[in-house]
This record gives C-alpha cells, structure tokens and sequence, in this order.
C-alpha cells in the first residue's frame, strides 16, 4: 500500500499546487541559540522535493541574504545539502572575516508558518 495518493484526487476544481510534508528538520548555527527549520515536500503526484526554510542568512558584508536558486530537488538529500551549504558557506566565512555570530544574521522567513 502506497502512503502517496495519486494526482487524480486533487484534480478539482479550485484545487491547485498540492503537496504532502516529507520530513522537517531543525538545526542552530554555533553560537547563535535561534533554531532553523527546514521542511521538506513532495508535489503530489510528482517526484521532485520543495524545500521551505524558516529562517535566511545574512551576514555582515553580505548584500543579500543567502537563498537559494532551486526550486526543485531530486532527493531529500540534494535540498539539505543546498541549503546547509548555503548556510555554513555563509557563516563561516563571517567567521573568518572576524565577526562573532550573531541572531541578527538571521532573517525570518515571513513565508513559513
């Protein structure tokens, strides 16, 4: 028995953009206490994974913040390794440059409830 439904059931009318959540995972960057959160789903009917995070980094000296290009990811194991790399490239290079970790280099993710 499949735990996916098919496609079918969402083709309604009104319906669009259906998902199921896959896996969620939290982690914090050392020295700043603040949890990330990132969820991973699957498009119904689909076999690519959307990733959502909580949180984006932006780091002194940093013009934007880090976010990242893909949309879509062939495994659970590409979108969090996209995104830790985004993450941990970005910090430790603020290390590097001799800033001290800091919960402002968070910024909130309005779009993730």
């Amino acid at each position: 028995m499949s735990d996916d439904v098919g496609r079918d059931i969402f083709r309604r009318s009104g319906i669009d953009w259906a998902r199921r959540l896959v896996d969620e995972y939290a982690f914090s960057l050392e020295g700043i206490p603040e949890m990330i959160r990132v969820r991973l789903y699957r498009v119904v009917g689909e076999q690519w994974i959307e990733m959502e995070q909580s949180h984006y980094l932006q780091t002194p000296g940093m013009a934007s913040p880090v976010v990242s290009e893909t949309g879509r990811y062939s495994s659970r194991e590409e979108a969090l390794d996209d995104v830790l790399h985004g993450f941990t490239e970005g910090y430790q290079s603020a290390v590097k440059a001799g800033h001290r970790p800091d919960v402002n280099w968070l910024l909130p993710n309005r779009d993730f409830v």
